[in-house]
């Protein structure tokens, strides 16, 4: 996996975009480079959530447990390609995985642990405030996704 490849990858992220590619580095660095073979599992719901991972080269499938509560809750797939951000929710908090993740193909992944990204926000603060932006800017969109919903809820109960 080249540097400048990893790079470009974290830079396509809200979280990572407004990093100076020095940080960028350094979290290349050091994070692990796992790589997986077809059909392995990079984590399954239930695990513990205390990493994200990079999608560097190939492709994985996400099984999302819907209903996961409820024994025999209805599963849906989802195809992961390079570039993929999988569980970076796990980089701010604790918690378990509510999905599961497998290599589809050969996968080459980066693999940024809750531990290091902490080390590394507390070592260059700037990294931090421009994380903190990219959350801000989500709940913004959450928020307004919640009031759309709201109004469609509300012409539907009119209707």
């Amino acid at each position: 996996m080249s540097l400048k490849t990893i790079i470009a990858l974290l830079q396509r992220h809200d979280l990572f975009a407004d990093l100076d590619p020095v940080r960028l580095e350094v979290l290349a660095f050091t994070a692990e480079q796992p790589e997986f073979e077809p059909g392995q599992t990079l984590f399954e719901a239930g695990d513990p959530a205390e990493d994200a991972y990079l999608i560097v080269e190939g492709e994985a499938v996400m099984l999302a447990h819907v209903g996961a509560e409820a024994r025999g809750g209805e599963k849906r797939a989802l195809r992961l390609d390079r570039g993929d951000l999988i569980g970076e929710t796990a980089l701010f908090q604790g918690g378990v995985r509510r999905s599961t993740v497998k290599a589809a193909t050969h996968l080459q992944t980066l693999k940024v642990s809750r531990a290091v990204f902490d080390r590394l926000m507390d070592e260059f603060p700037e990294m931090a405030g421009s994380v903190v932006r990219a959350l801000s800017r989500r709940l913004e969109a959450v928020g307004r996704d919640i009031a759309e919903l709201g109004l469609d809820m509300n012409k539907k109960n009119r209707t």
